[in-house]
């Protein structure tokens, strides 16, 4: 069914749109997700911006049934043994993994096969996330370690990665999140049989550095892009959705068509990683005209984190979720004709800042870890 048939409820310039009254300020995301959300029904003009009452959150989404939460799925998934890590657990790759508490799932572990004729296991500590197409469209995966460098160039090479999307930096709160993986300025870098040199880098915005390196291997020469989102808080998330949605659009824009997967990463490849993942698809379903009448954003994470280990982590990124797709789906509408067409594409990132009660600031004291995972870094 089209976007606008799934949301247009009358004819002429105004939109019957469902909106959920999210009564969240002050309460765990994993509690609150254990009561019926209230139905609230409007009509607001395609021209409407987002809605700026802090009680409202404009979630075209289908609520939870009663009794839901993501921290007890993803809990039985492990119990019955839907969900299992033995792989991760070896002893042989205990040492590969940035977390001891976060495995990749054995059902979609990402198995490497180049150089094992050398020696080299089959072990990284990634997952495959499936696409709207049901394809592997994306590889989330941890920061690379000093000793696992070689691994991950053996993941892009091997999978055709044309594009990286990195959400951390190589140190955060003065703790070393992520080795550095690529090469800089006149200094080519050698990893194993693999040589990355830097052939440009420029800023995209104020928040994303855009890297294009020349990777050689056994003689053969690739390009490989590299999206690195410089500020976005280990503890929090993004201030500027826009750019989160810059971030995204661009990758798209570097990968083509072509049908090899998105490696994103984080320092632990969950939360940060999770949330930009989620954003993608989202915006591919609604590019491919695919968003179903019923859609969920609750169960779209959901089936994310049976596929990667607490993709998407805490409240704050949650709630984040929730804005930036609102966004888009009041972008995609806003460029519907009052006919509700067909739109072809989502428009270069919208202007969208958030209002002042919703600026997620850096809480003091422990990181409010609401799907669990606690020695983790997002």
């Amino acid at each position: 069914m089209l976007l606008a048939q799934s949301l247009a409820q009358r004819s002429g310039s105004e939109l019957l749109l469902l909106l959920y009254h999210y009564n969240y300020p002050g309460t765990m995301l994993s509690k609150s997700l254990h009561s019926p959300l209230t139905g609230h029904v409007l009509c607001i003009p395609t021209s409407a911006s987002v809605p700026q009452n802090s009680d409202l959150a404009p979630l075209f989404l289908s609520p939870p049934s009663p009794g839901q939460d993501i921290q007890a799925c993803s809990a039985a998934w492990k119990t019955d043994r839907v969900c299992s890590t033995e792989a991760g657990s070896l002893p042989g790759n205990v040492r590969k993994n940035r977390y001891k508490d976060v495995l990749p799932y054995d059902q979609t572990r990402v198995i490497l096969s180049l150089l094992q004729e050398e020696g080299h296991g089959d072990y990284i500590n990634g997952n495959f996330i499936r696409g709207t197409d049901g394809s592997q469209a994306y590889i989330a995966t941890q920061g690379p370690l000093p000793h696992t460098l070689l691994d991950f160039w053996r993941l892009v090479w091997e999978f055709g990665v044309k594009v990286i999307l990195m959400a951390c930096r190589e140190m955060e709160n003065g703790r070393k999140k992520c080795e550095r993986y690529w090469a800089q300025e006149q200094e080519p870098l050698q990893i194993g049989l693999f040589c990355i040199t830097l052939t440009r880098e420029t800023w995209l915005n104020s928040d994303i550095m855009l890297r294009t390196l020349r990777v050689t291997f056994q003689k053969e020469c690739r390009s490989v892009y590299q999206l690195q989102y410089m500020s976005w808080p280990d503890r929090g998330v993004p201030s500027n959705p826009e750019h989160v949605l810059t971030m995204v659009e661009e990758a798209r824009r570097l990968q083509g068509s072509g049908p090899s997967p998105l490696c994103v990463h984080c320092s632990a490849g969950c939360g940060r990683t999770g949330v930009l993942c989620t954003v993608d698809y989202v915006r591919q379903l609604l590019l491919t005209q695919m968003i179903p009448p019923n859609f969920s954003l609750f169960n779209v994470v959901l089936e994310m984190r049976k596929q990667r280990p607490a993709a998407v982590q805490t409240e704050e990124q949650y709630r984040f979720l929730y804005h930036t797709v609102a966004q888009m789906f009041f972008s995609a509408l806003q460029n519907t004709s009052p006919l509700y067409q067909n739109f072809k594409e989502v428009p270069t990132p919208p202007s969208y800042s958030l209002p002042v009660h919703h600026q997620y600031p850096q809480r003091p004291g422990p990181r409010a870890e609401v799907f669990g995972y606690h020695h983790c870094s997002i």
